[in-house]
């Protein structure tokens, strides 16, 4: 329902991002089925709309849904960033999740940005530090990514994610490398996209290594998306998310 209710709004508001007197520039939306530690097909959906505030600032905001074994993910997160040189951004993110029918919910926070390499390629960087708040457990992330076109509409990402949690009750380190493609004929409001990951958690509180697959649509519109810093969008990593998915949270 709640995907329904995405897409249709979306679809609705196509005339209007055209020329927005709210600043708003562009918007995004993705639905897709990916694979849980477990091997199961699970959906994932997410929303992002991005909005001029100055000519300098601008503030990116998403949600999204994430099906898991142990529970529905909801998350939330915002992005408000400076682009005073052409192709360059950066700025502070701050990100809220929890479960679906459970009491367990983290936010995280930290600082972003991405910078362009040549015409077609970009990369972006972020970390920052978190907490969940039913049991007390802190965590540091970072992370690095690139984009670069292949050719007209096709886009590959690769990223590599890593996390520490470090506390008494639990001690780990969690990474993920990706790699996504992304195509979209040129012209349209649509895309497909599909991914492959592998995540690890090693320490004392470890669990087996993960591969997982992805795939779906995404629905594009306005000035949102592509290689570009300055219209690609802040891409978002939840770093106890792979904790839930393993039953670990």
């Amino acid at each position: 329902m709640r995907t329904t209710v995405l897409v249709l709004g979306l679809l609705a508001a196509q005339p209007a991002f055209a020329e927005s007197s709210l600043g708003i520039s562009g918007a995004e939306i993705q639905l897709g089925f990916v694979q849980d530690e477990g091997g199961d097909v699970r959906t994932r959906t997410s929303f992002a709309v991005d909005n001029a505030i100055t000519e300098a600032h601008g503030l990116q905001g998403g949600l999204a849904f994430e099906d898991t074994a142990n529970g529905t993910i909801g998350r939330v997160d915002a992005h408000l960033y400076m682009d005073p040189v052409p192709g360059q951004k950066y700025g502070f993110h701050f990100q809220f999740s929890d479960v679906d029918g459970r009491s367990l919910a983290w936010a995280s926070a930290g600082i972003e940005g991405q910078l362009p390499l040549g015409e077609r390629t970009a990369i972006a960087g972020r970390t920052g530090l978190g907490k969940v708040d039913n049991d007390g457990l802190d965590y540091i992330y970072g992370g690095l990514s690139f984009a670069r076109e292949l050719a007209p509409g096709l886009l590959v990402e690769g990223a590599f994610d890593a996390v520490e949690f470090d506390e008494a009750a639990f001690r780990a380190v969690g990474t993920e490398a990706s790699l996504t493609v992304t195509y979209s004929p040129e012209g349209a409001f649509w895309g497909l996209w599909g991914g492959l990951s592998h995540s690890d958690l090693s320490g004392r509180d470890g669990a087996p290594s993960a591969t997982r697959l992805s795939a779906g649509i995404s629905i594009a519109l306005g000035r949102l998306g592509g290689v570009d810093p300055a219209t690609r969008p802040f891409r978002t990593y939840d770093p106890v998310a792979g904790l839930v998915r393993r039953g670990l949270q």
